[in-house]
């Protein structure tokens, strides 16, 4: 099994991402990011009753740029298992839940289908930023990176998140 080694996009990226959400850094990610692509969707860093949705619409927008040809690999196994985890949490299914949620996050770490990385980095922060903590198996993000670079990356996270409150 390829294990993951580190959290999501470079820190330069993650900086036009922050700047402008929407835009990006325009030309300059173009060098990072697949081709033709300029900039991922916006997104929220808040933890709403509705993460599955936003995680579920995230991999939907990727499948969608993937049928256009702007990135490569087979999204519609990560659909399947957002669908499932979602009607999972509709109904109130806690452990089914939060099975299908660390089920998909396996699903990342070996690329199931051949995704995209940067994809699947952003699919995998996001799932993390999103998903409530009780879905969350924590003990296997600390052993994928280990406990002092999840602690970085959580703070990072939590930074972020006060500076955004702010405006």
């Amino acid at each position: 099994m390829r294990i993951r080694q580190g959290y999501g996009l470079s820190a330069f990226v993650m900086s036009c991402m922050l700047l402008s959400p929407i835009t990006g850094c325009a030309e300059s990610v173009q060098t990072t990011l697949p081709s033709g692509l300029t900039a991922y969707p916006g997104s929220t860093s808040e933890k709403t009753s509705a993460w599955a949705e936003q995680l579920l619409g995230q991999a939907v927008t990727f499948k969608a740029m993937h049928d256009n040809g702007v990135l490569q690999g087979n999204f519609d196994p990560y659909v399947k298992v957002l669908g499932k985890a979602r009607d999972a949490y509709r109904q109130g299914d806690r452990q089914t839940t939060y099975d299908t949620v660390n089920q998909f996050m396996v699903m990342l770490e070996t690329r199931v289908g051949d995704i995209d990385p940067h994809a699947a980095d952003k699919l995998w922060d996001e799932c993390y930023r999103w998903t409530p903590d009780e879905y969350h198996a924590r003990d296997r993000h600390a052993r994928a990176v280990g406990h002092d670079k999840l602690k970085q990356f959580e703070e990072f996270i939590r930074y972020q998140d006060e500076r955004s409150s702010y405006n």
